[in-house]
């Protein structure tokens, strides 16, 4: 399908070509892709653009952090969604990834605790979801021997949970926060916020929640779950075989997944002797009903294939 790109995305283009430096050709990549068609025939494009941003990026915080002294890290995702929690120290983070994960951080009433990345799976209704606490930030935190490594994978990251202390002044511990990540070049996704390019982000308040001014989505930490799920954009539906219960767990789809999207993840065969598929749920006016491949799911629609 064509794209039907027009003069500014032409142009734009121009100077991605003419780009030298990976600090150039990520600015031209931001620009391009501001430019580009946002219909769905332009989607795969779009992908391949932010993809390349990506790995850039990812290549110049490995290339600072040797810079920095050699160290480098890097955490292989699991789960549906990786969840990064960042914030000062003593907010709460260890709190937060204990209550909810499988986790065993180190708690304590003294500063910076955290010496490494505690890594957790936390469940969500069956779906899983990775959440991994970094050490505390600090002033200078971007610039100090670790600190491009540690925004490396903030970078790769799904979803950034900023962790405040209500106990504190919030706006000026976020302002704290926010510095670091402008120094990173990571925008932070604001509230009604159409910039493709900025990190989406939520921000947790632990302990005591106190009324600050916010540009950012916030929770109480004991909405953490059901935030962090719709922060993801994500839904979970389950599958089922012809006369049996539906299987678990369920299978977790971006929001407005299709029964494609389904398909293409539950077996590779799926699609190409797809016939028709049952569904019971939201999605359909009358449970049971049949419906092609190009459905789209509710979530906790329950799907059974039925094939050639």
């Amino acid at each position: 399908m064509p794209i039907n790109a027009g003069y500014e995305y032409a142009e734009a283009q121009k100077k991605l070509n003419e780009a030298k430096t990976p600090q150039e050709k990520i600015k031209a990549l931001e620009n391009l892709l501001s430019v580009s068609p946002s219909h769905k025939g332009a989607e795969k494009l779009r992908l391949e653009i932010k993809t390349k941003i990506s790995k850039l990026k990812e290549k110049q915080e490995k290339e600072r952090a040797k810079k920095a002294g050699g160290f480098s890290l890097s955490i292989k995702k699991e789960g549906a969604a990786q969840i990064v929690l960042a914030g000062l120290t003593n907010s709460g983070k260890s709190t937060i990834i204990q209550r909810f994960t499988n986790a065993k951080p180190l708690i304590a009433e003294y500063e910076y605790t955290t010496k490494s990345p505690e890594i957790g799976i936390m469940d969500f209704n069956g779906i899983k979801l990775q959440l991994v606490e970094l050490p505390a930030f600090f002033d200078g935190f971007y610039e100090s021997e670790k600190g491009p490594t540690y925004f490396g994978i903030i970078r790769s990251a799904d979803l950034i949970a900023i962790v405040l202390d209500g106990k504190r002044n919030c706006e000026q511990d976020l302002k704290q926060i926010e510095n670091e990540f402008s120094k990173a070049s990571i925008k932070l996704k604001k509230i009604k916020s159409a910039d493709e390019n900025a990190a989406r982000c939520i921000v947790v308040v632990n302990k005591i929640l106190t009324n600050f001014k916010c540009h950012y989505p916030v929770c109480w930490v004991d909405d953490f779950k059901d935030a962090i799920w719709r922060m993801l954009g994500l839904i979970y539906v389950y599958t089922k075989q012809p006369g049996k219960n539906k299987d678990y767990p369920p299978v977790a789809l971006s929001n407005g997944g299709t029964v494609e999207d389904l398909a293409s993840l539950v077996h590779k065969d799926f699609l190409k002797r797809f016939k028709f598929a049952r569904v019971w749920g939201r999605s359909v006016r009358h449970s049971r009903s049949n419906v092609s491949i190009s459905h789209k799911l509710d979530e906790g629609d329950v799907v059974e294939f039925h094939l050639k």
